[in-house]
């Protein structure tokens, strides 16, 4: 409970050097080997990006973001209408990229192509017109191969990320995940499954779940369209291994497009309790050897740093020593379970570090590429309760 409280009251303490560090939306335009046209894309940054050097960020990949009310949407829910972590320790800061579809009237290329596989069940339906599909494998080629890449080696990641789609994009959400496992979480917000006689009904149902030995997250929801029964939105939705969380919901008041709203708040609350819950506990089997530095003015006192394993105490607040090598450095050489979350304490939660270089919450290490940290106290309130 008092890592809650004090986490809280770092926000409210320090809302004014957090606020000059604004948001932040980049506009992009990539070339593609898998695309005969440019691929324009959105990158979203938070609130303290440029000053947080210490933290690295879960990705959110928003489809049709050629419909910037749906790219914006992402962000500002997380911002205005998500609940807080309860247990103040795992960021709701995410970088968010937006994928937008084009419409290429020149070169008879549509939104469709992005979305649509070619069909296993001859021309019908979706695809009985303009051949207006195909293209997803490519799409998620690009994705994978190109766009993945690019983010990571331009931003501060954790590697974690998040598929978002809507109608045929959700579609293609869905699809990723039943073939490729292209993301780790997933929200798909009213999707068509009954293209291609049901072919992606049927991949999801006939899908394995593949055991992930890091939790995931899985949503799937419909507004009006469940008023017409589709056969395939049943029991099958909520099969999975126990580390697999899915949510499952309805909207049948709404429309097929305002439904979107209402749902991707629901999706978007999901995830982050899936993350306090699933996410803040999980380690990996492998230990990884890291190098924490914690610098500040006047280090004379005892300094702990605690967290969410043994060789971290356990979160006990009175933690591990580390060593003062100055009055201004105290440092640290762990093997540690990866990802590594944890706490600078004087020895109680009354005496918490107060970090300047890195978001609010638990510092976290999520792989053994960026393992070596140095974090840095505010000048002029180092810690809590002095």
């Amino acid at each position: 409970m008092k890592k809650t409280i004090i986490t809280f009251l770092l926000a409210l303490v320090f809302p004014i050097t957090a606020s000059a560090q604004l948001e932040s939306v980049k506009e992009l335009t990539m070339k593609s080997e898998f695309f005969n046209h440019e691929r324009q894309v959105l990158i979203y940054t938070p609130v303290g990006y440029q000053q947080y050097d210490q933290t690295y960020y879960d990705v959110i990949y928003v489809f049709d973001a050629q419909d910037r009310t749906m790219f914006d949407l992402v962000h500002c829910l997380l911002n205005i209408a998500c609940k807080p972590d309860p247990d103040g320790g795992r960021s709701q800061s995410f970088i968010i990229v937006g994928i937008c579809s084009p419409n290429l009237w020149d070169i008879n290329y549509f939104r469709n192509h992005d979305y649509l596989p070619m069909p296993l069940h001859g021309n019908n339906g979706l695809f009985k017109e303009g051949n207006y599909y195909g293209k997803s494998p490519d799409l998620k080629k690009f994705v994978k191969n190109e766009l993945m890449p690019y983010v990571k080696s331009h931003y501060r990641t954790s590697g974690r990320s998040l598929g978002i789609g809507h109608s045929l994009s959700a579609s293609f959400v869905l699809d990723a995940m039943s073939t490729d496992d292209l993301f780790d979480d997933y929200i798909a917000i009213s999707p068509n499954c009954c293209y291609d006689e049901y072919r992606l009904a049927t991949d999801i149902g006939n899908y394995q779940f593949k055991n992930h030995k890091a939790p995931r997250f899985i949503y799937a929801s419909m507004s009006g369209e469940i008023d017409s029964g589709p056969e395939y939105w049943g029991d099958e939705w909520k099969t999975g291994p126990e580390n697999t969380v899915t949510s499952v919901h309805t909207f049948p008041g709404y429309g097929h497009y305002n439904g979107f709203m209402p749902s991707l708040t629901q999706a978007l609350n999901d995830y982050i309790v899936f993350g306090a819950k699933n996410l803040v506990g999980y380690v990996g089997e492998e230990t990884y050897p890291v190098h924490i530095e914690l610098r500040g003015k006047n280090l004379t006192d005892t300094i702990y740093i605690t967290g969410n394993q043994d060789a971290l105490a356990n979160w006990e607040a009175k933690g591990v020593k580390m060593t003062l090598t100055s009055d201004s450095i105290a440092s640290i050489d762990l093997r540690l379970h990866l990802p590594a979350q944890f706490k600078f304490t004087r020895g109680s939660w009354e005496r918490e570090a107060i970090i300047s270089n890195a978001d609010a919450g638990n510092q976290i290490i999520h792989d053994a590429e960026h393992a070596n940290r140095v974090y840095r106290l505010w000048e002029r309130n180092q810690w809590m309760g002095e």
